[in-house]
């Protein structure tokens, strides 16, 4: 999430002390002996995270922008990145997950409830927002998702062209929505988390079938979904390759210039 995060990198990475318990404070008050083992594992993370993922993430940044300069990016060349990226992710969660996992049996019955609670509002408040996107006529949902691209576009390049603005459009007619599908897959994979921590035992069985849950979430999206998705994922590369073919000078040196921060970022944090 670092990598893409549009807000500050080293704001977010030297303040996640406290940043985390804002954010698990929505859904779950910590017991005092809970937090103090929260508070050695977050910097066991942090350390490990520090020396030996922020390299990683510095290395491939490096990697990218010299494809980008040399103008090497190719169908293969993206997919070759967003694997990377992919990798950073997993080598993450491979981190994380047994520690979370560790600490879940500490969680009493009334923090559970209180976290599904809250995850139950958000899918409320998803549904609602999706509903009323559904209200508006197709041609006001594609003009909002066209504004919505080329301002991301924007945010990497600076002002795009005519041809790329075209490709944008055209990507909206062949973009798959999958709104409804992404609800029901949570919706499915909540009630098994919810059927999990809802038995009584949290031993072994427990924690084998937590990590499996965590560590592979996929694997409760239908098939339907998982086939829009890589549908989804071969048509915006295929739009990103043609937005490079046609960038400028001027916006690769942009996009350099935006990669380039991030790698200034990172490379303060692993001091």
């Amino acid at each position: 999430a670092l990598l893409l995060s549009g807000c500050s990198t080293k704001f977010v990475y030297k303040n996640l002390d406290w940043l985390v318990y804002w954010y698990v404070d929505d859904f779950v008050e910590l017991s005092d002996e809970q937090e103090r083992v929260v508070d050695v594992k977050l910097a066991t993370w942090l350390e490990w995270h520090k020396n030996t993922e922020i390299p990683k993430y510095v290395a491939h940044l490096n990697e990218l922008s010299d494809d980008i300069r040399m103008q090497q990016i190719s169908l293969d060349k993206i997919d070759y990145h967003q694997q990377k990226a992919a990798e950073h992710w997993t080598r993450l969660k491979a981190k994380l997950i047994p520690d979370l996992v560790e600490m879940a049996p500490m969680l009493t019955n009334e923090q559970v409830d209180s976290m599904f609670n809250e995850i139950d509002e958000m899918n409320k408040d998803e549904e609602k927002e999706r509903q009323e996107l559904l209200a508006k006529s197709s041609e006001q949902r594609k003009k909002r998702s066209i504004k919505r691209n080329i301002k991301n576009l924007e945010r990497w390049l600076g002002d795009i062209n005519s041809e790329q603005e075209s490709l944008i459009e055209n990507m909206y007619g062949q973009y798959h929505s999958n709104g409804e599908l992404w609800l029901e897959y949570r919706v499915r994979y909540q009630a098994e988390l919810r059927s999990l921590f809802n038995a009584p035992d949290r031993g072994d069985e427990f924690k084998a079938k937590l990590s499996s849950l965590l560590m592979y979430p996929e694997e409760y999206r239908s098939e339907v979904l998982n086939q829009r998705n890589d549908e989804n994922r071969k048509t915006y590369k295929e739009f990103l390759f043609a937005v490079d073919a046609l960038a400028t000078d001027k916006q690769r040196t942009h996009l350099l210039t935006e990669i380039a921060d991030f790698v200034g970022d990172f490379t303060d944090l692993a001091k």
